[in-house]
């Protein structure tokens, strides 16, 4: 490309400091530098987009002397020069002085008095406060009488659980290339929100829409980290348009693990009430969330709208009180990570359901189907205001357990050849196709004359398979060739409107979408005189098109019931994820294929959270794993063999029936390896361990427990 300039970012090397000097001149001067920018050259950008109701804690693009940095790896300044390897050079002269203060990455460290505060500055009125220290915001979720229903317990069964903090890690990591053409800002950048990403710019640069042009091309992977705008990339976007050049940034691996968001961060202190004959009366405690050094859209929402109000997941429970306390630490900061919510409120709840199976003396899989909404109570609203639409969750247990007397006999037989052996389970919902506007993503579907068909989505794929859903879908309402259809997305001069691609939304929206616009056509083609094939209405007519949009209210509930098989070697503490069994159902499926797919590729990332990963620091927020050699994620061979079923109970609530479920691997199969390693070690006294279950973990803990 002619005149690429290639930019490197300066990020802190310290977790909390004010910055007392800042000197670019020497960078600026350097071989092949173009610019060097910091703070000060971005004053006309205004701040990044943050979560709506709560003003007052701006995401700085890069920072100026004077400023203070929050976690080690914020963006300070921007080196643009006409090689990568120019920029990266430059880039080591420039010079910042950092006045270090106390560091605090704990969330429930950070929300005690005396902590380190982040954000000193007070806000105005609605808008955060220092007065609150570290906590940014405090929410209590209330239904029923919880504290008649614990005075009337039989049983009483708490614990102290926590979700890690884990990184992504994408296949590819983030980018972005930008330029002024035509007058108009062309941005190719990895995202899952391209129309999102031109309507964050245009605020942000003060443009109108039109005059933006967002391509998202092949993202790599994005498990919710390319949903949000990042400070990196639009400090390149603002360079590229200052230099009126194209200005090219691609992410290295190291620089990921500090810049790009995180997920999870959540300890939770929960305890559930339960009758004499095992019933769930209530639940209550408290959560603390770890929302990093700075507010993303989507940080508020994840515990908000997601964990809080899906503490119930399957089950009638008749009270709940929790409060969500969300902190602000000197950490990166936290944003959607596949399943957003989900995975930590089940994995919550499942543990808890199994310690009550441990109390009461019933099965755990007995405790669960005495506590199920039943098909009946549909549409079923919870204590915490969801309104869950259609389920059948004994169906999905009764075939989770087809096999589970021979596994409790191979267990029995495994101990008794002294064996450690555990079988764990896992029942969940999984809300999905999240509508945030009137009408939702939008779908064009053009026939031009030849017969040849065009379906454009507003909904943004990043390697799920959208190629081949809609066009298996329009093909199948058209009445035409599969191999005729073509899908094209992603780019926001050529697709129409859409919020983008998150929260196992695609098919309920772009889905509806397309199958509206369809309709549309088809109504169209009747226009000629007489019953014809759609191709020989669109040569009569010269083509046809129609747009339409999704037009569907409320979220499906997908549901499911994960069952694992584990052995654990006690003179290592290594775990081998004998059996998962998953069971699914997300209303009517269009491609069974691309189903089985993301479940595995959930349980794959599941898999990772309860045995391998974990983001930590050290006491000074220095991080200790930013790198794959300290970051463990599963190999290929340590994602065990995957039995897979499927059960389907339509949604009502959209013309398709279906429902989401991108995340359920990952929502499923965490708490059932937990819970199996816990069945496991039971003989041993251990009654819960924190994720994740390394090898060391465990060995300790047997050991341990040999010893008393």
């Amino acid at each position: 490309m002619p005149g690429l300039l290639h930019a490197f970012v300066v990020r802190s090397p310290v977790a909390h400091a004010e910055i007392t000097a800042l000197d670019v001149s020497e960078a600026a001067g350097a071989p092949g530098v173009a610019g060097v920018f910091t703070a000060a050259d971005m004053r006309d950008v205004g701040p990044l987009p943050g979560p709506p109701g709560l003003p007052g804690l701006e995401f700085p693009l890069l920072r100026a002397a004077g400023d203070r940095v929050r976690w080690a790896g914020e963006p300070v300044a921007l080196v643009v020069a006409d090689s990568a390897a120019k920029a990266a050079d430059a880039a080591e002269l420039v010079s910042v002085d950092y006045d270090t203060l106390p560091a605090v990455t704990d969330p429930v460290a950070a929300a005690a008095p005396g902590a380190p505060v982040l954000h000193a500055a007070a806000g105005g009125p609605g808008q955060f406060s220092a007065a609150s220290g570290n906590v940014c915001f405090r929410e209590r979720l209330t239904g029923g009488d919880a504290d008649r229903a614990f005075a009337d317990a039989a049983h009483r069964v708490g614990q102290r659980m926590v979700s890690q903090r884990v990184a992504p890690v994408a296949l590819e990591p983030r980018g972005v290339l930008a330029q002024v053409i035509d007058g108009r800002l062309d941005v190719r950048i990895g995202t899952q929100r391209p129309h999102g990403v031109r309507t964050w710019l245009a605020g942000m640069f003060g443009l109108p829409a039109e005059d933006i042009r967002v391509v998202a091309g092949d993202v790599g992977g994005g498990f919710g980290a390319k949903g949000p705008l990042y400070p990196d990339q639009v400090a390149v976007i603002a360079a590229a348009r200052l230099l009126g050049r194209p200005v090219k940034w691609i992410e290295e691996r190291g620089e990921s693990f500090l810049a790009t968001t995180h997920g999870r961060d959540q300890v939770a202190e929960l305890e559930m009430a339960v009758t004499a004959d095992g019933r769930i009366s209530a639940i209550r405690g408290t959560v603390h969330i770890g929302v990093g050094a700075y507010l993303t859209p989507n940080a508020l929402s994840t515990a908000r709208n997601r964990m809080g109000p899906l503490l119930g997941q399957c089950y009638d429970i008749g009270a709940v009180d929790v409060e969500i306390v969300g902190v602000l630490t000197n950490a990166t900061p936290i944003g959607p990570y596949r399943g957003a919510g989900r995975p930590e409120a089940a994995y919550f709840t499942e543990r808890l359901v199994d310690l009550v199976a441990g109390e009461t003396g019933l099965d755990p899989a007995e405790v669960r189907r005495r506590n199920f909404i039943s098909p009946d109570q549909f549409p079923f609203r919870t204590r915490t205001g969801l309104t869950y639409d259609s389920g059948d969750y004994r169906a999905a247990l009764d075939k989770a357990l087809e096999s589970y007397r021979e596994l409790r006999r191979a267990q029995a037989a495994a101990r008794a050849a002294g064996r450690v052996a555990g079988v764990g389970m896992c029942c969940f919902v999984e809300p999905g196709g999240i509508m945030p506007g009137v009408h939702g993503d939008q779908a064009t579907v053009t026939v031009d004359p030849s017969g040849a068909v065009t379906v454009a989505v507003g909904t943004s794929g990043h390697g799920q398979g959208h190629q081949t859903a809609f066009a298996q879908l329009a093909a199948e309402l058209l009445g035409v060739p599969f191999a005729d259809v073509r899908v094209v997305f992603g780019d926001t001069d050529t697709a129409p409107f859409g919020y983008g691609t998150f929260g196992s939304r695609s098919t309920v929206a772009g889905g509806s979408a397309v199958l509206r616009a369809c309709e549309a056509v088809l109504a169209a083609a009747r226009r000629v005189d007489a019953p014809m094939p759609l191709a020989e209405a669109a040569r009569r007519l010269g083509g046809l098109s129609a747009t339409a949009a999704a037009d569907v209210t409320g979220e499906t509930y997908a549901f499911g019931c994960y069952v694992c098989v584990v052995d654990i070697d006690p003179g290592t503490g290594r775990i081998r994820i004998d059996r998962v069994i998953a069971v699914d159902d997300c209303g009517r499926v269009i491609n069974p294929l691309l189903l089985e797919g993301q479940v595995h590729g959930g349980v794959a990332q599941g898999v990772g959270q309860a045995l391998f990963e974990a983001v930590r620091y050290d006491e000074d927020g220095q991080p200790l794993t930013a790198s794959l050699m300290d970051y463990a994620i599963p190999s290929a061979k340590q994602v065990p063999v995957i039995e897979s079923y499927r059960l389907e109970t339509p949604s009502p609530l959209n013309p398709l029936g279906v429902k989401g479920m991108g995340e359920s691997g990952t929502i499923g199969v965490t708490p059932a390896v937990v819970n199996a390693v816990m069945d496991a070690l039971a003989p041993y006294g251990v009654r819960h361990l924190d994720m994740p279950l390394t090898p060391e973990k465990v060995w300790t803990a047997i050991h341990e427990a040999a010893s008393v």
